[in-house]
């Protein structure tokens, strides 16, 4: 999800998979365990240390997304999990504009498929679970389902450096050759500034848009309108900061394109 490779550390765990290799910085697992802690203590430290495979296997999924997509289209790469998320290094050298969209959706949109045979593969699933796994078996499902809705969808607004913001980028780049970026840093900076504001107030009580979705709706769309109306503080930072990145990011960029215009007269 971020641009920048973590450095090297010796605790860092290494492998190959799938011919790509793999590598994961300790600060993922301690980021997995404080988003899930508070959710999963209660049941126990066996679904905490569930949760944090479920982030695993999702997050590895999606890095595995852009690396397939742009091996298709003749790029190679390796995986970094670190964070918040993790990146696919190497996947997105095309010249073609289309070609790096396509590698940035690739990412979410294999976990939108996984979330859909999750749903549909439910009652398989469950069936051939024995009965007293049942329930540990339905907990995890859900975090699955949670983890493959919610942080694709996320992933896709129009948030630098969230994939979202890399394809809207890309299209403001093609639309307007001059000034694509600053543009498009300027959509994320707003994006990213409404939402640290709303989820701030949703956590008071009082967020700044709703879902209109009946209590009798999929259990799905219930969970896309809990994660947009029971905001938290936590969120509220983590837009924060992608807002002020945007910021600083958009400054760079005007600074660039004033210097590069005072060239010309040079």
């Amino acid at each position: 999800m971020f641009l920048i490779e973590p450095d090297e550390t010796r605790y860092d765990l290494r492998w190959h998979l799938f011919g790509t290799p793999v590598r994961v910085h300790p600060m993922f697992w301690l980021v997995s365990i404080i988003l899930g802690y508070d959710s999963t203590i209660r049941a126990g430290v066996g679904y905490l240390l569930a949760w944090v495979g479920c982030v695993f296997f999702s997050i590895l999924l999606h890095e595995f997304g852009h690396v397939w997509m742009g091996q298709m289209f003749g790029s190679s790469g390796h995986i970094v999990l670190y964070s918040f998320g993790g990146l696919a290094i190497g996947s997105k050298q095309q010249d073609r504009r289309w070609q790096r969209i396509l590698v940035s959706l690739a990412g979410p949109l294999i976990q939108l498929v996984f979330l859909a045979l999750l749903w549909f593969g439910k009652d398989l699933l469950f069936r051939s679970v024995p009965l007293g796994w049942r329930i540990p078996t339905y907990r995890i499902w859900l975090m699955l389902i949670e983890i493959n809705l919610l942080w694709p969808l996320l992933n896709l607004l129009p948030i630098w450096p969230l994939d979202g913001g890399q394809i809207s980028r890309e299209v403001c780049q093609g639309v307007m050759p001059a000034q694509g970026t600053s543009f498009s840093l300027g959509l994320s900076m707003v994006v990213a500034g409404f939402l640290a504001v709303h989820e701030f107030m949703a956590s008071k009580g009082r967020p700044l848009f709703h879902l209109s979705i009946p209590e009798s709706s999929p259990m799905y769309l219930r969970l896309l309108k809990g994660m947009c109306e029971s905001g938290s503080m936590f969120n509220a930072l983590f837009f924060a900061l992608f807002c002020v990145s945007s910021f600083m990011a958009l400054q760079a960029e005007n600074q660039r394109r004033r210097s590069w215009s005072d060239d010309e007269w040079v």
